[in-house]
This record gives C-alpha cells, sequence and structure tokens, in this order.
C-alpha cells in the first residue's frame, strides 16, 4: 500500500514517508536517494511541486526508480532534516525547501521556492548520474 502526501495528492506517484529515520533506512537499503520536500498545506510552490511537477511522466519515472520520498512539516520538522537544512541551506527563504541526502544522511544538494519542471528533472537525474 502506498503511503500518500500528508497534504497534497501526487495522483499515487510515490510512496511518501513522514520520518527521517524511516526514509533514510529505506534509502540505505535499497541503494536510493532521499527526496526531502519540506513545505506546509498553505503553499502554493508546495502543492505545485507535489501535485504538478512530481506525478509528470519523466520525473516520476526518476523518482520512483532512484528516490525514496520524505514529507517534511515546515511547522514542525524533524530535528535531523532542519539541522540538514540549517548547515547546508542558509540562504533558503521560501518554501518548499528541498533537500537529497544518501542512504547514509550526506547531503547531496537542494533548492528552495518555486522549482520548473525542467530543472527539477535536471536535478534528480544528475544525481543518480554521479
Amino acid at each position: 500500500m502506498t503511503r500518500k502526501h500528508p497534504h497534497f495528492d501526487d495522483g499515487g506517484t510515490l510512496d511518501w514517508h513522514t520520518h527521517y529515520a524511516d526514509a533514510l533506512a529505506e534509502a540505505s537499503k535499497d541503494g536510493k536517494i532521499v527526496f526531502i520536500e519540506m513545505g506546509r498545506e498553505l503553499c502554493s510552490q508546495c502543492r505545485t511541486l507535489v501535485q504538478s511537477i512530481v506525478p509528470m511522466e519523466g520525473v516520476a519515472r526518476v523518482l520512483k526508480e532512484h528516490y525514496v520520498a520524505l514529507a517534511s512539516d515546515a511547522d514542525a520538522p524533524e530535528h535531523p532534516v532542519i539541522d540538514l537544512a540549517m548547515e547546508n541551506m542558509q540562504d533558503a527563504m521560501m518554501l518548499p525547501f528541498v533537500l537529497f541526502v544518501d542512504g547514509d544522511g550526506k547531503f547531496l544538494g537542494g533548492s528552495h521556492g518555486a522549482v520548473a519542471p525542467d530543472t527539477f528533472l535536471e536535478k534528480i537525474e544528475s544525481l543518480v548520474a554521479t
């Protein structure tokens, strides 16, 4: 059974974790990258990312094959997630905050604010190519 994103409907595209440790354990076990979407329910850019960009054919294919998804609540983020953001994305000002970590929790990259579908696809493809 696929776990739904707690705020948005991605059309059943991803199996969303809500706890960092669970997402990290799965990524470590399966050799995948953790895609962390940190946002809030009232954020239109967060909604656009999850409901419009994530389900796009090319994006969905790459995410399903190479990533484990984590929905992190920006109003009550888990300590490891906020620590990653504070240490690696000091200039992040707009939601959603997107972070990528490997199965060991090593920060691989991130972004903040609105993102174009092509830019997001390029980013997720580049991380699996390295």
